[in-house]
């Protein structure tokens, strides 16, 4: 199927580009943020886990934990490197089990929904770093919470009820750190309240379309067929003629 795709590629009028399926599996998933200055350093790049996405196995982060992983951490920097790149980023990468290999699966030029997550015990993260180099101050270097993590509270709940078995290795040893909350704030309580309503809006009107479908009739009966005419006996056109 692969070759004859590929044969036909001049029907297209440009090169077939193939993408390998990577099946998705525990501790699989990782990604990179971080912000590259104008002399090309990236003194707050990190890695973190993937603990949890939404879709399941496919989707943006809904949990994750600030981790060690040098070869992630390689090759984003050889990437970022090498493309020349400059701001801010966040790319997502998974492991091939058969070939030990991290592949790329997205890269976004800009903060990534989980960039709080690598806000280090000096409160620096990515985008201040940004704000600091963009008005000309230092950057300090950064003080690592390895272990913090990273919760979007909505589609970490639509997770866990479609996947309620953890899904990653457990944390063993170390500092435990605290979690960083996408919406909920004790100080700031309104975004999480909004999120809520919203939510809350959208699944009514999930439910309300559902029952729709389910009590509403189906269309409009088709029309009934009419009946076949009767065969008249052979005088019939004679008698049915207009005087």
């Amino acid at each position: 199927m692969v070759r004859e795709l590929y044969a036909r590629a001049p029907e297209a009028g440009s090169r077939l580009l193939l993408q390998e399926l990577l099946p998705e599996g525990r501790d699989l998933d990782w990604f990179f943020q971080g912000y590259v200055d104008s002399a090309g350093r990236c003194p707050t790049g990190a890695t973190g886990r993937k603990e949890r996405a939404w879709p399941t196995g496919a989707g943006l982060t809904a949990a994750g934990r600030w981790a060690v992983n040098p070869a992630v951490d390689r090759t984003a920097r050889a990437l970022l490197g090498a493309l020349g790149y400059r701001g801010v980023c966040d790319l997502d990468f998974r492991l091939d089990r058969t070939t030990g290999a991290y592949h790329l699966l997205d890269f976004n030029p800009r903060p990534g929904a989980q960039f709080r997550l690598f806000t280090d015990q000096d409160g620096l993260d990515a985008v201040r770093a940004l704000h600091l180099d963009l008005t000309g101050r230092p950057v300090p270097p950064p003080s690592p919470a390895y272990g913090r993590r990273f919760v979007a509270e909505n589609y970490a709940l639509l997770s866990l009820l479609t996947v309620p078995r953890r899904r990653y290795a457990a944390e063993t040893g170390g500092v435990r750190r605290p979690t960083e909350w996408a919406w909920c704030a004790a100080d700031d309580p309104l975004p999480a309240l909004a999120m809520g309503r919203a939510w809350l809006a959208h699944l009514l009107r999930k439910a309300l379309a559902a029952l729709r479908r389910r009590w509403t009739p189906g269309g409009p009966r088709p029309a009934a067929a009419p009946p076949s005419p009767r065969t008249a006996p052979e005088d019939a056109p004679d008698r049915l003629a207009p005087r």
